[in-house]
C-alpha cells in the first residue's frame, strides 16, 4: 500500500523573537489529511484535522521570557497508509517591556534625512528621522514604560528637537505619546483618531496634540515629510512621506505582509471603512504621488518594502473585492478570532511566495453595504467578535 507523504509546516522550525507565529501545514499527498496536537502529545485519528480555511494556528509566546512550542503532526490519505509523525519545534525568545533595538538605515547627509528603525518588545516598528534641525519619530509602540525618547535623544547626540507623530490611535503604536509630552515634546496625532486612543487608555486632548492631515509639511531642515489622510484602518490615520528619498512611512495605514504573522489592511476594525471607499482613496493618493514613491517602511515588516510594486499589488486586492464582491473574498489567513470578527479577505499573491503580497480583511465591501439599514457585513465578518488588542 501506498505511505502519504509527511505534512511540512511554514514558516519553519526555529527561534523567533517576535511573540507569535502563524504556522501553516500542508501535504504533498493530494487530498491527505493532517493530524496534529499543539500541547506536546502524540496526534491519533482523533486529534484535529487542520483546515487551513479555519485559520492559521497561532503560536505564541510571552515577553520576556524563553518558551518552546511544539507542533506534532501526521497526515492521512483514503487508500494509503498514514505518514511517519513529524515534530516542528518553535523556540520563542521574546524582549522584556523596556527593551528597545535599533539600526541605522541611513546616516544623515546634506541631500538626504539620516533614518534609523527602532523596535520595541513586541517588534512594532519605529523611524527616526533626523533633519538638520530637528527629527520626527513616526509613532510611538506599544510600550509605555520604556524610555524612548531618552534612546533617540542619544541616537541624535541630543542635538535636535525630536518631535513624535503618531500615525494613528491603535495601543501598538501610540504608548509613549504621554511620556513625550511630560518631556516637553511636541506630539502630532490626527485629531479624528483622539477618541479611538481614548478607548485604549491614551487620554488626550486636542489643546495637547498638533492634529495632522492631508497636504500638512514638516520642515525637519534639509527634509520635509508631507503628511496624506488615508482612512480605512482607522478614521484619521495618515502616512508620511519624503519626497526626496521617496521614503512612505505607512505605519498600519496600507496594510502589512508579514509573512510569519500575515497580517492585512484590518480594514474591518474602522465601521466607516469600505473597501470602495480605501481604493477611491488609495486611488487619489497614488495619483497625487505618482512618480515620487520609492520604499514604503510599515509598522510591522522585517523588510523594507518596494512602494509600488507592494500599493499595486494592495490596490489589485481591494479591487478584487469591490469588483468581484464575495466571490472576490477567500478565507482569511487569520481566523476571524484573530482578525476582529473578519474571517474572509481580498488576496492578491502567496503570503509564502511573494514579497509584495496584499490582503485586506473587510467589515464592508462597498459604501451601500455599510449604509444599509441593516448594514450588509462582508461574507464571513462576525459583528460578535471583538478580538482582543491587550497582550
Amino acid at each position: 500500500m501506498l505511505k502519504t507523504a509527511i505534512p511540512s509546516i511554514y514558516p519553519p522550525e526555529g527561534s523567533y523573537e517576535f511573540s507569535a507565529v502563524h504556522a501553516d501545514l500542508s501535504c504533498a499527498t493530494p487530498g491527505a489529511k493532517v493530524h496534529y496536537t499543539l500541547d506536546g502529545s502524540t496526534p491519533t485519528a482523533e486529534s484535529p484535522v487542520y483546515r487551513r480555511s479555519e485559520g492559521l494556528l497561532p503560536l505564541k509566546g510571552v515577553h520576556g521570557s524563553s518558551v518552546r512550542r511544539v507542533v506534532r503532526a501526521f497526515a492521512v490519505a483514503d487508500g494509503m497508509e498514514p505518514s511517519p509523525e513529524v515534530s516542528f519545534t518553535y523556540d520563542f525568545h521574546c524582549f522584556p517591556k523596556g527593551s528597545y533595538r535599533h539600526s541605522m538605515l541611513r546616516e544623515p547627509a546634506p541631500d538626504a534625512a539620516g533614518l534609523i528603525r527602532i523596535e520595541d518588545h513586541d517588534l512594532d516598528k519605529m523611524y527616526l528621522v533626523i533633519g538638520s534641525q530637528r527629527a520626527v519619530l513616526v509613532d510611538g509602540g506599544w510600550d509605555a514604560e520604556g524610555d524612548l525618547l531618552g534612546l533617540c535623544r542619544d541616537l541624535t547626540g541630543h542635538a535636535l528637537p525630536i518631535d513624535l507623530v503618531v500615525a494613528h490611535g491603535h495601543s501598538d503604536h501610540i504608548m509613549q505619546a504621554q511620556r513625550f509630552l511630560d518631556a516637553g515634546q511636541r506630539v502630532y496625532l490626527p485629531h479624528a483618531d483622539l477618541d479611538l486612543a481614548a478607548s485604549f487608555g491614551v487620554h488626550l486632548t486636542p489643546e495637547q496634540v498638533t492634529d495632522i492631515g492631508d497636504g500638512d509639511v514638516l520642515d525637519l531642515g534639509g527634509c520635509t515629510l508631507r503628511a496624506f489622510t488615508i482612512p480605512g484602518h482607522t478614521p484619521g490615520g495618515i502616512v508620511l512621506l519624503d519626497e526626496a528619498s521617496g521614503d512612505l512611512f505607512a505605519s498600519d495605514e496600507m496594510g502589512s505582509n508579514r509573512r510569519y504573522v500575515p497580517d492585512s489592511a484590518w480594514l474591518q476594525m474602522n465601521p466607516a471603512a469600505t473597501a470602495e471607499s480605501v481604493l477611491r482613496r488609495l486611488d487619489a493618493f497614488l495619483e497625487e504621488t505618482r512618480g515620487k514613491l520609492r520604499r514604503i517602511f510599515t509598522g510591522h515588516n522585517d523588510e523594507i518594502l518596494d512602494a509600488n510594486a507592494y500599493l499595486e499589488t494592495f490596490r489589485a486586492a481591494l479591487k478584487k473585492a469591490v469588483d468581484q464582491g464575495p466571490a472576490g473574498l477567500s478565507p482569511s489567513l487569520r481566523s476571524a478570532a484573530e482578525s476582529f470578527g473578519s474571517g474572509t479577505a481580498a488576496i492578491v499573491g502567496d503570503w509564502r511566495l511573494d514579497p509584495c503580497w496584499a490582503a485586506a480583511n473587510l467589515r464592508f465591501l462597498r459604501d451601500q453595504d455599510r449604509d444599509a439599514d441593516p448594514p450588509r457585513y462582508a461574507p464571513g465578518f462576525h459583528p460578535d467578535i471583538t478580538t482582543n488588542l491587550g497582550e
